[in-house]
């Protein structure tokens, strides 16, 4: 593929937005910029792989998976991985998977969703509710379960209240806010977090996201270097930019209909860029809506934050 060259930052039309990756994803989620590689990481949860895309030359490449990915953290030559079956560690060079946790939920009925690195490295995962086949019968909080904290050795902690979707989760730029969402209550809650310890408290609304219908909410975010929160709304075909005090600053629509998460990259960490899904589509609106689950792109109105490192034990 030709690399395509960012245009003006993006305007409420969706201006500048343009495509660039035809990944026809099923659930493209958690895009990474790796400043070291020039290249941004990213996953298809549905389809498990972890791809490494080089926006330079439009290559992307792909470490499959055995199981349902639904974020990870990279670390030197590699990345920890939070899949359907625990914690892993894989190896860039080798492609080997090492097991260093089992879930923290029951894997029959909850999958690992949204997630990432605190910035001192500590990895945190939240859980989405998708019973495998013949399904679960159990109703209302067994259907919930907490965002999680890694503390190595096999240990999980517990750091919210139990959620059915877990997205959304980012930092502000002092560390010192944790944002997290449920996708099926349609809200964004902000914690006081500390840096120090990775303990969350004071658990409050951040913002009520009400587009994207019943199906619909928010899903990945970001934190740009002012401290605005950019939620990607699955299901209503935009991304939303939250200031620190939660008031929407911009709605900026996008060319599809279900965007998963937002991240920034290039050198300059200017650009923004956006997974989406296709799932939820059937196979002829795929056809005629070819691109989307690609890979976005715009130029951001300001720099964003560098993707913090995992440090397990941290």
């Amino acid at each position: 593929m030709v690399q395509q060259r960012v245009g003006p930052a993006a305007g409420p039309d969706g201006s500048g937005v343009h495509q660039v990756l035809d990944a026809r994803a099923l659930n493209g989620e958690t895009p990474t910029w790796c400043p070291e590689r020039k290249r941004l990481f990213w996953v298809d949860l549905r389809e498990p792989a972890l791809h490494e895309f080089d926006p330079a030359t439009g290559r992307d490449e792909t470490w499959a998976m055995p199981a349902w990915i639904g974020c990870y953290g990279l670390d030197a030559g590699g990345a920890v991985v939070a899949l359907r079956t625990g914690l892993h560690r894989l190896d860039f060079g080798t492609g080997a998977l090492d097991l260093l946790a089992p879930p923290p939920c029951d894997p029959r009925r909850f999958l690992l969703n949204d997630g990432g690195c605190d910035p001192a490295g500590r990895f945190l995962v939240g859980p989405m509710f998708h019973p495998l086949p013949p399904g679960d019968k159990q109703p209302g909080a067994a259907q919930a379960s907490p965002l999680w904290r890694y503390d190595g050795d096999g240990r999980w902690t517990g750091m919210t209240d139990p959620v059915g979707v877990s997205n959304g989760l980012a930092w502000s730029p002092d560390g010192r806010t944790m944002f997290h969402a449920d996708t099926s209550q349609h809200t964004v809650w902000a914690y006081d977090y500390d840096p120090a310890t990775g303990a969350a408290a004071n658990k409050r609304v951040f913002a009520r996201v009400e587009e994207g219908g019943q199906d619909g909410g928010p899903d990945g975010a970001a934190v740009d270097r002012d401290g605005f929160y950019w939620c990607a709304v699955f299901g209503a075909g935009c991304l939303l930019r939250f200031d620190p005090a939660g008031r929407l600053e911009r709605r900026v629509a996008m060319p599809v209909q279900y965007p998963t998460m937002p991240a920034f990259g290039g050198e300059a960490l200017d650009t923004v860029y956006l997974t989406s899904a296709t799932w939820p589509l059937s196979e002829a609106e795929r056809r005629r809506r070819p691109e989307e689950g690609g890979l976005f792109a715009f130029a951001a109105p300001v720099p964003g934050l560098p993707a913090s490192r995992v440090r397990l034990g941290k």
